[in-house]
């Protein structure tokens, strides 16, 4: 099988998928389909420029991995091309936390780009941010499904974005205080939760979709979001070595982020954890620009001490356990290909 061509193909499907649920431009019969209103007043160059920090950010693409999982998924339940009107569900809900993440952590690049708050302000991005929220269940209910399918699907939706939002919300206070390190147990918890929610999601969805029972759907998940962690924390590695495509290297630490790597590092040489707090502090108020300097005195650190290596070995293990489970239960099945072909190419990415 020809990795490339089949991932291509199932990408142009999703692509044209996402695109169709939130056009580029608001005609009437979209504005009218999503508000529910017959007869909505207002130009529909309002409702555009209303939704333009959301439309800019999904028009700059991204790996759309989750999309994949959830068709993959499907396919292995059984389906065929049943969970393809739901992967705007998954892909809507990860660029709206996107947008909001950025401004709560003060980001200024985004895919490659100027991150949207700071082109549109923050007061639309954080609109437009929530309508992609909410256009999930606009999506789920107009799917010509049985009912039961669709009780199912708004149950796991629901239940993983309140799980993104706890890992957020953890993620938040960690950062916000430079004195309070988490243990690395807790970490990968909020991994699970804040990167994990919606890998599980999409999996749980796409197998759903595709007539599976609970077997299916529970392994699917609990693959999928040891998936979700295991790529966050190669992220993470990324950020302090070669950088994530579209990002500023080392911009965790001008956030103040708890990443793997710190925690593995303050683990083993607890007296540094004053000179991290100096860090993070000096960097956090030089900005990303002027902070060089101290970007690079804690990136040798960690390199030093074996933390960024270490931190690497972690989520390739990860990424390991969640292809041999797959292999383990789907054998050598085209779509099981394609996803530990995915999970392989994580692995070998950082």
């Amino acid at each position: 099988m020809d990795f490339k061509y089949q991932y291509n193909l199932k990408l142009k499907k999703i692509e044209a998928e996402i695109f169709k649920a939130f056009p580029e431009k608001a005609d009437r019969l979209w504005i009218q389909t999503v508000s529910g209103e017959e007869d909505p007043k207002g130009l529909p160059e309002y409702y555009t420029a209303f939704c333009r920090p959301a439309g800019e950010l999904l028009h700059r693409g991204g790996k759309r991995w989750r999309p994949m999982v959830m068709l993959l998924s499907c396919e292995l339940a059984g389906g065929t091309d049943e969970a393809l009107t739901f992967v705007p569900v998954v892909e809507f809900s990860h660029n709206g936390s996107l947008i909001i993440d950025d401004i709560e952590d003060h980001s200024v690049r985004r895919r490659g780009k100027e991150a949207v708050h700071l082109m549109f302000g923050e007061d639309l991005s954080i609109n437009a941010g929530n309508l992609l929220y909410f256009l999930p269940g606009h999506i789920i209910e107009r799917a010509d499904i049985p009912d039961s399918l669709k009780v199912k699907i708004y149950a796991f939706y629901t239940e993983n974005m309140m799980r993104l939002h706890f890992g957020q919300g953890l993620d938040i206070l960690w950062h916000r205080s430079k004195d309070l390190v988490p243990l690395s147990e807790e970490y990968e918890q909020m991994c699970r939760f804040k990167t994990g929610s919606l890998a599980r999601m999409a999996a749980q969805i796409g197998a759903a979709s595709g007539g599976g029972g609970e077997k299916e759907i529970s392994l699917l998940g609990s693959v999928c979001e040891d998936m979700g962690v295991g790529f966050q924390i190669m992220d993470d590695v990324a950020n302090l070595t070669t950088g994530n495509p579209g990002k500023d290297r080392g911009d965790d630490i001008v956030e103040g982020k708890k990443s793997l790597p710190v925690i593995y590092h303050l683990e083993n040489n607890p007296g540094d954890r004053a000179v991290f707090q100096e860090l993070f502090t000096q960097a956090e108020n030089k900005g990303f620009s002027h902070a060089q300097d101290e970007i690079g005195k804690a990136i040798n650190l960690m390199t030093q001490s074996g933390s960024i290596a270490r931190a690497r070995e972690r989520g390739k293990k990860l990424l390991s356990r969640a292809s041999e489970r797959v292999y383990a239960e789907f054998g050598e099945q085209d779509a099981a290909v394609l996803l530990r072909e995915m999970i392989q190419k994580f692995a070998e990415s950082y």
